[in-house]
């Protein structure tokens, strides 16, 4: 796997190149005028969301659930002395089907933090991750 990325001559504002063509912009809000895409640390938070959210949905649908929404809230904590990793992250699923069951749920959940999600395994080394879920009906 392979990316790219390009500074564009002003401010702290980059835009990125995924191998597969995807377009990422990426800057420091708090210290650009005009935000042009999210924090480095906030894509980190995306990537985790994204990748569990990816794995929970897939693991669902091969055990034939409806999905009629999911929505993944995450919390953190950084450090306050640099390097500002993240200490804690916490990943809320709100999922709102039919006919999936809490313990499917828990299920899903559990094997895409424990097993299956590459982006919670790199962080898990060093950060405290914790989770927790709703579901609900249409």
């Amino acid at each position: 796997m392979k990316a790219e990325l390009v500074y564009l001559n002003h401010g702290l504002q980059f835009q990125g190149t995924t191998e597969s063509g995807q377009i990422v912009k990426q800057d420091d809000a708090k210290n650009v005028p005009d935000p042009i895409g999210a924090s480095p640390m906030e894509m980190v938070l995306q990537a985790a969301a994204g990748c569990t959210a990816m794995d929970v949905v897939s693991i669902l649908k091969k055990m034939r659930r409806t999905i009629s929404s999911l929505r993944v809230l995450v919390d953190s904590i950084r450090r306050d002395e640099h390097p500002r990793i993240f200490t804690n992250i916490h990943l809320r699923f709100e999922l709102t089907s039919p006919d999936a069951l809490e313990t499917e749920l828990e299920k899903a959940v559990q094997l895409s933090q424990e097993k299956y999600c590459s982006v919670a395994g790199m962080l898990r080394p060093t950060v405290k991750m914790t989770h927790d879920w709703q579901l609900s009906r249409p």
